[in-house]
């Protein structure tokens, strides 16, 4: 093999770090994966911030994915056995394959050529802030490079307790960094993008921060955050906001919790904990019910407000203008929480109409009975247009539900965001998935869009010209945002965010009301 052949099968770049030896992906296209960018964050790193990691002499072979971060297997053999959907469901919501490993920070890279200037997507994954990975097959950044035409970087981040445990116990002040250790992460993969992007085909000043679920939620976190300030120029936040957010009295009580579980009595302590044990004492301490794990004060993994990393909390900060220069693309999809209704089975319905009512004066909803009220007309008005009358065997709390959870989870603060986002003269465009790839069993479900930008439709038995039209809407709407270019329908405006227009993408493409006006006085939305 002559050394052209060779360096044209094994394109070579040069970053700040050394020398990085890729692998040809077809035409002028590359990959380039496992490249470190913070020092493992092991032994005496395991639950500190992210250091940098070291340079390298010679060639770095970048042609092996990296572990995944440590965490417990997501795709359960009872699942696999289901079949490709089942499969293609758990991958959406962020459930990861294996390998994992502690030492994880590293990141991966695709671009369409070598030697350009295109734009740069940083994908940051989800998975409920316990599981998830920057490498295939969970994440397919190959196909989101094509349909964007972009330089898409991936990169791990902590999860779990080793990512997100808030510092408390006896030793809590010699751990105060120690915080927010996903985001700081996410936060270092972004610096290493700023320093890096040039070498792959990729113009750092035009970098698009994207995520979905988990992501979209770190996203909310990185507009508010100091550190990530000019790091990224552009946002896609999908199914997450700035709202998942732990107070530090909540984030406290889980840590004290956790730190029981696992069967030590300081931050200290964990250093020589088996990973093992962090892993079943996380899993441990957490809410099951996704009701409990997202609303006001669930135990759950994620963001917390600490004061130090996080300042300011990301509502407030946006509404304050901290985003104002970095527009944004909020999309959420209208049937969030159905796939979780039909995982939770008995255990997910109501215990009767009081619990319901009870859980939405949890959310803050002021006359629970009146947004039941509107949610039962809704859900009556659609079962009867669809066969003539209330069908036997609709279980209609649990329906009910669904369609408050859903709201309180996702739409709603969607649309909080973007209506303080251009409150404070920034730029926020919003759409709302309502398309179904499986039907309306799981509807417009949460992950949906995943089957979309990951050109999965044909694998699925689902590549109909109907989906093919939605994916060509929804991809259009990212690669024109990416690229810099016009929507195609209005941003809400300064003056009146609440006028402006939301989206619709899937099925008959329009601009509706989001969230819809039957319930959004409700909300303390007009």
């Amino acid at each position: 093999m002559t050394d052209a052949h060779q360096s044209a099968r094994h394109p070579v770049v040069e970053t700040a770090g050394g020398a990085i030896r890729g692998t040809s992906a077809g035409g002028d296209g590359a990959v380039f994966a496992g490249i470190p960018f913070a020092a493992p964050p092991v032994g005496t790193r395991r639950l500190r911030p992210p250091e940098p990691a070291a340079a390298w002499a010679g060639v770095l072979d970048a042609a092996t994915f990296p572990a995944g971060p440590a965490q417990r297997p997501g795709i359960a053999p009872d699942v696999e056995a289901m079949g490709p959907e089942a499969v293609a469901v758990a991958e959406a919501l962020g459930a990861a394959r294996g390998p994992f490993s502690e030492d994880c920070l590293y990141l991966n890279v695709w671009t369409p050529e070598l030697g350009v200037r295109l734009p740069v997507l940083v994908w940051i994954y989800g998975g409920g802030f316990e599981t998830g990975t920057a490498s295939p097959p969970s994440f397919d950044g190959a196909a989101l490079s094509r349909l964007t035409g972009a330089v898409v970087v991936a990169a791990n981040y902590r999860v779990g307790a080793l990512g997100w445990l808030y510092p408390a116990g006896p030793d809590a002040d010699g751990w105060a960094e120690s915080a927010n250790l996903g985001l700081q992460d996410q936060v270092a993969a972004l610096r290493w993008v700023r320093e890096n992007a040039a070498c792959f085909g990729g113009d750092p000043g035009n970098v698009t921060v994207a995520g979905a679920s988990a992501g979209a939620f770190s996203i909310g976190a990185l507009l508010a955050m100091p550190t990530a300030k000019g790091l990224f120029h552009k946002a896609i936040l999908q199914s997450g906001s700035v709202t998942r957010v732990q107070s530090p009295e909540t984030a406290e009580a889980l840590t004290k919790a956790f730190l029981a579980a696992a069967g030590v009595r300081d931050f200290g302590s964990l250093l020589d904990a088996p990973v093992e044990a962090i892993l079943q004492a996380q899993s441990a301490v957490t809410d099951a019910d996704i009701g409990r794990r997202n609303l006001p004060g669930g135990r759950i993994w994620g963001v917390v407000h600490d004061g130090t990393i996080l300042p300011e909390r990301p509502l407030d900060a946006v509404r304050d203008g901290a985003a104002a220069d970095v527009p944004l693309l909020i999309g959420a999809n209208r049937d969030e929480i159905r796939i979780w209704a039909d995982f939770g089975g008995p255990a997910y319905r109501p215990a009767d109409e009081d619990a319901l009512l009870a859980e939405m004066a949890v959310a803050g909803i002021a006359d629970p009975p009146a947004l039941l009220a509107a949610y039962r007309h809704r859900l009556r008005c659609a079962a009867s247009a669809a066969v003539g009358s209330n069908p036997a065997g609709v279980d209609e709390l649990r329906d009910l539900r669904t369609m408050f959870l859903s709201d309180a989870v996702y739409r709603i603060p969607s649309a909080r965001l973007a209506r303080a986002q251009a409150a404070a003269g920034g730029r926020a465009n919003t759409y709302l998935l309502t398309a179904e790839p499986f039907g309306p069993g799981t509807g417009a479900f949460h992950g949906a869009e995943a089957l979309y930008l990951a050109e999965r439709l044909a694998a699925l038995g689902i590549d109909t010209p109907e989906n093919r039209a939605i994916r060509a809407e929804l991809v259009g709407a990212w690669r024109r945002f990416v690229h810099a270019k016009d929507l195609g329908w209005p941003a809400h405006g300064p003056a009146e965010p609440q006028a402006a227009r939301t989206r619709q993408i899937g099925g008959t493409v329009l601009d509706i009301d989001e969230p819809p006006l039957d319930v959004a006085a409700h909300w303390g939305i007009r």
